[in-house]
């Protein structure tokens, strides 16, 4: 009888102690869950906006003199996505499986190759995003030191952070996303006088912490008129937004396209949308983080450059954006015209084409325009 008594005593004994352990690794998995947002959350700082840019040159010259207003010029816009979509590429944020690069070589070959893409149209403006400078998914390669490397054309350029020093994404747990420094690039083959960054409005809820510091740059390049060519490069919203991020980010973003047209300057606006141009707007049925472009809101005196051309133009512009929720197939993966130009009323738009090569090296394509001013 003792010894059946001492067994369940025992017994019981043991089953409290393996209750207290459980206790303390819940209690420690809960305290570390807790400090982890809490760092997260001190360290999510916004970049102060209205931040002047600094303007510098990939190679010393200098062009002299003001541009020509008779020239026509040639711009195009590509959002690198940070030299890891190789088209096989599946992106965690989008419902993939892979967070960082496959490799440095990846990025390496990626941007080389995009860029090489790109150059071979000799743009006298180009308008790049997703540059990374300093981030964990990118092997820490400086991109924008391999772009000025890569690029042999002489160029003025400013560089707008979008996402600086993040704190550190511990998701996936296999692959954390980590620390993040990124951005977008405008250059210009002339000379930049000043150039302006941004910060767009952008979700004030927990959701803010998987977007980025949202912004756009404004470029300034003088012309021989007194006037300016107004460059606007935007990477808008996606992940976590949502209808009153959107207008805030749109409204703002037509004020001082509008204030600029206003002072007789010439704006042309290009970049990563992050919404569906092709669709009409009220659209149903369209992917949750690339609604139907707000075409309702833009300003008089400004248009999609695409619109210019007419219906049938559009509808047969080849897509410029793929989902990342899979390795891309053609013909089976989801597509969309998200990247382009808007323009206002005294440019004249001579060309305009989305080149589209299968996603080789990134998950957007790069769209070509060509202009005169009026």
């Amino acid at each position: 009888m003792k010894a059946k008594v001492k067994a369940a005593k025992s017994k019981k004994e043991t089953t409290r102690k393996i209750c207290f352990i459980a206790a303390i690794v819940v209690l420690a998995l809960l305290i570390a869950i807790l400090g982890y947002v809490a760092y997260f959350l001190l360290k999510f700082n916004r970049i102060e906006d209205h931040l002047d840019l600094a303007v510098r040159k990939n190679y010393a010259f200098d062009t002299g003199k003001a541009v020509d207003t008779d020239a026509t010029f040639t711009v195009l816009t590509h959002n690198l996505g940070f030299g890891a979509y190789s088209a096989d590429f599946d992106f965690f944020m989008d419902g993939g499986t892979q967070s960082w690069a496959e490799s440095e070589d990846t990025v390496y070959k990626n941007l080389n190759a995009s860029l090489k893409k790109v150059m071979a149209y000799d743009p006298d403006f180009l308008l790049l995003q997703e540059v990374d400078e300093n981030s964990t998914r990118t092997y820490h390669i400086n991109e924008l030191e391999f772009i000025n490397l890569v690029i042999s054309k002489p160029y003025y350029f400013t560089y707008a952070y979008n996402y600086y020093r993040s704190p550190f994404i511990i998701y996936p747990f296999l692959e954390p996303h980590g620390t993040i420094t990124s951005g977008i690039v405008t250059y210009s083959g002339y000379r930049i006088e000043s150039a302006e960054r941004r910060s767009l409005p952008i979700s004030e809820s927990i959701s803010k912490v998987i977007d980025l510091d949202r912004c756009y740059s404004v470029s300034r390049v003088p012309l021989d008129n007194g006037k300016y060519i107004v460059l606007f490069n935007v990477h808008l919203s996606a992940y976590g937004s949502d209808d009153s991020v959107r207008e805030g980010q749109t409204s703002m973003l037509f004020g001082e396209m509008q204030a600029e047209y206003e002072a007789g300057n010439y704006v042309v606006c290009g970049g990563d949308f992050n919404h569906d141009l092709l669709s009409p707007e009220g659209s149903e049925g369209y992917s949750t983080w690339a609604c139907p472009f707000p075409r309702s809101v833009i300003p008089e005196h400004f248009a999609l450059a695409m619109d210019l051309f007419g219906e049938d133009f559009k509808q047969n512009l080849a897509m410029t954006c793929r989902d990342c929720d899979e390795p891309y197939t053609k013909g089976h993966t989801n597509e969309f015209i998200v990247d382009g130009f808007i323009v206002s009323d005294n440019i004249k738009v001579i060309t305009y084409e989305n080149l589209n090569t299968g996603y080789i090296n990134s998950d957007h394509e790069p769209v070509l325009m060509t202009f005169e001013l009026n």
